[in-house]
């Protein structure tokens, strides 16, 4: 679904620049530190037009980060059975990204952020059309493993669907 233009030369960003960058660009989102996991909450409007959504942004170095829709509860549109780009938890794991587009040297507001706005205002097309417009694949296919951490690909292929 997104795409990073950037990749710094330098190292891994630390947690603590993941949370002055989402800080000051994302002010209405909360902010805690959970042991060495980054947390942000709060609301969150992918466009004008679109519903407002809590959101749950959970982080912790190197692993991708966790999205979570923590409400409304997502439909389903109609004739389907489950959302599409969702791990195994779906609306409580979302997928905004296949794992060669994000990595530890990225910051989550520049692309984490505007690639759930993407991924919700893709929702709401599938809700009301039944037809995903993003690209990508779904997290269930083998393509999807990420190569830049062999383990944490064995632990995701675990949880997914």
């Amino acid at each position: 679904m997104g795409k990073a233009n950037f990749v710094p030369k330098f190292g891994a960003i630390s947690l603590a620049q993941q949370a002055g960058r989402m800080a000051s660009k994302f002010p209405q989102l909360r902010f805690r530190l959970d042991r060495n996991t980054a947390i942000w909450t709060g609301y969150w409007l992918p466009s004008p037009l679109s519903d407002t959504y809590q959101l749950r942004i959970s982080c912790q170095l190197p692993r991708r980060p966790k999205i979570q829709i923590i409400s409304p509860q997502l439909k389903l549109a109609a004739g389907k059975t489950k959302l599409p780009h969702v791990y195994k938890e779906g609306q409580l794991d979302i997928c905004v990204h296949r794992p060669e587009e994000w990595n530890k040297h990225l910051y989550i507001a520049d692309t984490i952020m505007p690639w759930i706005s993407q991924w919700l205002r893709f929702y709401e097309y599938w809700e009301q059309t039944g037809n995903w417009e993003g690209k990508g694949t779904h997290p269930e296919n083998t393509s999807h493993r990420s190569r830049e951490d062999p383990a944490q690909a064995e632990r995701d292929g675990k949880e997914r669907t």
